[in-house]
């Protein structure tokens, strides 16, 4: 699974003319269709009550969610811009201009701006030089979950995220799909569909995705449709829990969890070949996501995980 999430978007501007290209997030996962006593065929997206016809249901695709959305406001001479941020915890914008005639900006750009979870933040100003003659700019954005200030904290205890013992079937530098920085230093432990899910280490909730429901090994099509919960830490570094079953989340976005608290239930959703549990902590290295080296805590000792090996026997008191 990638874990990157990293998200990019293009302004451009000729004049007066502003183009925002911020696409609206597909919230509907399940569809219930049923005909009444009248022929009228009925359709919802939650499921009908008080009808003895039957129903049927119909699971549909969505669209990762658009956390981060554009707001603009000012006259065409003093174009300002600023960016709400939806996630649970900060995240690292970085704006540039891809074109620009006659204008002047602040900050200037290139620049990198940091926003607190579920906050509005002021990102950019345009004007232009000389407002006699034409103008016209072309920026773009992409933004990076996490502070870069974030440095993880070595003696942090990560409890094992499941009940019972289970099998690390990839681990740091797995070749299959852990080679990249942000997940080089990921764990997959094999689980059962429907195992509960338990929080490593306490934190706030930066993300859930929960409306996926395939799963497959076609990289392209499915790399960014794993359910998964993003928690961010006290010292700012973030842990991923990927592949969760539809669904099955039990906290939202904002939410603090406590160590061993059960976050959602495992699953085979996304880019994944079976059922499994895919667990890795990232920071914003910035501009970019890295993975972490980080130690289990397993009766009492800490571990360092390694493929093949089986852990558990820990009992975790909700």
């Amino acid at each position: 699974m990638s874990a990157q999430m990293c998200c990019a978007a293009k302004i451009s501007s000729i004049a007066a003319c502003v183009l925002a290209l911020v696409s609206a997030s597909a919230e509907a996962k399940r569809i219930y269709s049923y005909t009444d006593e009248n022929g009228v065929v009925h359709f919802s997206d939650s499921k009908p009550e008080g009808t003895t016809a039957p129903v049927k249901e119909q699971l549909v695709d969505v669209d990762p969610a658009q956390r981060l959305k554009l707001r603009e406001s000012g006259p065409k001479d003093d174009r300002r811009y600023s960016l709400w941020n939806g996630y649970g915890g900060p995240v690292e914008v970085l704006i540039s201009f891809e074109s620009q005639h006659n204008v002047i900006s602040e900050p200037p750009l290139p620049a990198s701006v940091v926003i607190g979870g579920e906050q509005t933040t002021p990102v950019l100003t345009v004007q232009p030089l000389d407002p006699s003659l034409g103008w016209s700019y072309q920026f773009q954005y992409r933004y990076v979950p996490g502070n870069p200030g974030a440095r993880h904290n070595d003696q942090s205890v990560y409890r094992l995220p499941f009940r019972g013992s289970s099998t690390i079937h990839q681990a740091f530098g797995g070749k299959f799909s852990h080679t990249a920085a942000e997940n080089y230093h990921a764990v997959d432990f094999a689980l059962d569909i429907g195992t509960p899910i338990l929080a490593a280490r306490g934190g706030v909730v930066m993300s859930v995705e929960r409306d996926f429901h395939e799963s497959g090994t076609d990289l392209r099509r499915l790399g960014d449709r794993a359910n998964h919960i993003r928690i961010v830490h006290d010292d700012g570094t973030m842990a991923v829990y990927a592949h969760l079953e539809l669904e099955s989340a039990l906290v939202g976005v904002g939410d603090s969890v406590r160590t061993g608290q059960h976050i959602a239930d495992s699953g085979n959703t996304g880019f994944s070949s079976g059922p499994h549990l895919h667990f890795v902590v990232q920071r914003n290295a910035g501009g970019a996501l890295v993975s972490v080296p980080f130690q289990f805590t397993d009766n009492d000792k800490r571990i360092t995980p390694t493929e093949g090996a089986v852990l558990g026997g820990l009992t975790i008191v909700e």
